[in-house]
């Protein structure tokens, strides 16, 4: 069988598994920029689809109904549908907001998701008030309608832990050590597969000499000395004979 005809050699489990985390890394990169490029499409700042919005939880206020690290997709609304939002009672628990807040009085606004327990609406005006299920008081600050972002409702799509690998990678070290590290060892690493091919077709155009072919010029070569050497030894011959008859 020639050369040609060999079968390839399959790939080491080193590249196999290399070539997965690259990809793997390249999929994280990708979901990232979606998200940011979704937050920078709106006016809320946050992953939208639709009406539908993507939210990471960082804490335990609204343990146990929703945890810190979950991700939540709530439901975008309008203006009016805002000021139908339900309060806390005795008959309904209350809808989940996501709402801007200056959670720590620095004047710096933050997403905050919490219980509407009252709802104080006269027409198109008014403001809600909200408390953590995990908090004791309530927020210290009441909440008008052009600053909710959406609504989440108990039963709505709520993934566990996913909050905060998006977090982490919307995160400047996240960034850094899932998207742009992994981004240019992808980079080298296909740059060197690549120079490697152009190598290997640069060599390819050379004539490559089997141990068969090269034994057989060897042979041929010493064949041709040797006659090269009985054409000496008779011509020598010959010239002896000549001298000896004069």
């Amino acid at each position: 069988m020639s050369n040609s005809q060999e079968k390839k050699q399959p790939k080491s489990p080193v590249k196999i598994v290399l070539n997965v985390l690259l990809w793997i890394f390249l999929v994280f990169a990708f979901v990232t920029m979606i998200f940011a490029f979704m937050s920078a499409s709106n006016d809320n700042g946050v992953p939208t689809i639709g009406n539908k919005v993507v939210l990471n939880v960082k804490t335990d206020s609204m343990y146990p109904t929703i945890k810190a690290g979950d991700m939540i997709v709530g439901t975008s609304l309008t203006r009016e549908e805002k000021w139908n939002l339900q309060a806390k009672s005795d008959d309904y628990a209350g809808d989940i907001i996501t709402f801007w807040a200056d959670l720590d009085l620095d004047g710096e606004e933050e997403l905050n998701t919490h219980r509407i327990i009252e709802a104080n609406v006269n027409g198109a005006a008014g403001s809600f008030r909200t408390k953590g299920d995990n908090n004791d008081n309530p927020d210290p600050y009441t909440v008008n309608a052009d600053k909710i972002v959406c609504v989440w409702h108990e039963g709505d799509t709520r993934i566990a832990g996913l909050g905060a690998v998006i977090g982490f990678l919307q995160s400047k070290i996240g960034f850094l050590l899932i998207i742009i590290l992994p981004l240019a060892a992808f980079f080298i690493y296909e740059l060197v597969k690549f120079v490697l091919l152009m190598v290997q077709i640069k060599n390819g155009d050379k004539k490559k000499i089997s141990p068969e072919e090269e034994a057989i010029r060897e042979r041929l070569y010493n064949e041709y000395l040797l006659k090269q050497q009985q054409n000496a030894t008779e011509q020598n011959t010959a010239g002896d004979t000549t001298e000896n008859k004069e």
